[in-house]
């Protein structure tokens, strides 16, 4: 009857001490998602600034190739498609270069029709407003998105 016991008191000292494993565990595991939670997070928001400057140069692109385009209008295309992505936009990261001439453009309405226009709207990646960097923040700059990133959206169109 004893041994019986001694049997079952030993089983529970056993089973007490995976507890302390699986706290262990649990807490590793935890790591290690909450890195892939950021990760994901940090090079999502990457990827969907890359593609709103994209746009914004398609944009941009599109009312620098017709006829009736202006400057203005090109910058406020291109500062439009930005706003979608909650981005200010900055005027120097706005370049127009007739890529038939090679030169680059500051009047629109002096381009002549037949030229290839190429809209870039470009900066780097940590001088973006409002942008999040979970990973880049919490590893004290080793993981992540790095600063002087090129995030570069570019469209080409020929002038109507």
């Amino acid at each position: 009857m004893m041994s019986h016991i001694r049997q079952a008191r030993g089983r529970r000292r056993r089973r007490g001490s995976r507890g302390g494993n699986a706290l262990i565990e649990t807490s590793l595991a935890l790591i290690v998602l909450l890195w892939v939670a950021m990760g994901m997070v940090e090079f999502g928001q990457f990827l969907y600034m890359k593609q709103a400057f994209n746009a914004a140069a398609r944009d941009g692109a599109r009312v620098a190739s017709i006829n009736t385009g202006t400057q203005a209008k090109v910058v406020a295309a291109v500062t439009a498609g930005l706003q979608q992505a909650n981005v200010a936009y900055n005027a120097s990261w706005l370049t127009i270069t007739d890529l038939t001439t090679g030169t680059a453009v500051t009047d629109i309405t002096s381009v002549t029709s037949g030229d290839s226009l190429r809209v870039t709207v470009s900066v780097n990646y940590d001088q973006i407003p409002n942008v999040v960097r979970p990973l880049y923040t919490m590893t004290a700059t080793r993981f992540g998105i790095k600063n002087g990133k090129p995030i570069t959206g570019t469209c080409t169109m020929l002038k109507e």
